[in-house]
């Protein structure tokens, strides 16, 4: 069973969301980097239902609060993990799934150091619970 991978990217973090792609080693887990104007902008909704469509990992990287051209983006983003990490725990979903980091832009080095970071909890994670489930493939086909 293949495992999927969803980064959403600040912009601002990460200009070039291949870059992200370019340094995936992530072997048969599938990547897909999805372009935000802010990581302010990912409501707990987002990434749940990205969870259930269902993918292994959702990852948001955004720039250090200091960084951040909306002021708060980053602080929110924060808040935003928190409330969704606590929500998957009360679900008795791995609140591991959801991930978080900041990021200087033009620092590739650690922009290496979070895909290399992402591509080990994918791994250590394995397949989502929700692709195990009975009725799982069927709610995917139904989509």
């Amino acid at each position: 069973m293949s495992m999927e991978v969803v980064v959403f990217a600040c912009q601002q973090a990460v200009p070039e969301p291949e870059a992200v792609k370019s340094l995936w080693r992530g072997g048969e887990v599938r990547l897909r980097v999805l372009p935000e104007p802010c990581s302010s902008k990912m409501e707990a909704f987002q990434l749940l239902r990205t969870l259930a469509t269902p993918v292994d990992l959702v990852w948001v990287i955004g720039c250090e609060e200091q960084l951040c051209r909306y002021n708060e983006g980053s602080h929110r983003a924060g808040g935003r993990m928190a409330y969704t990490k606590k929500y998957l725990a009360e679900i008795g979903l791995e609140p591991a799934r959801v991930g978080r980091s900041v990021l200087i832009p033009s620092d590739e080095s650690a922009l290496a150091a979070i895909v290399a970071e992402i591509n080990d909890r994918v791994q250590a994670l394995g397949a989502s619970p929700l692709r195990r489930a009975p009725g799982a493939a069927a709610r995917r086909s139904a989509k």
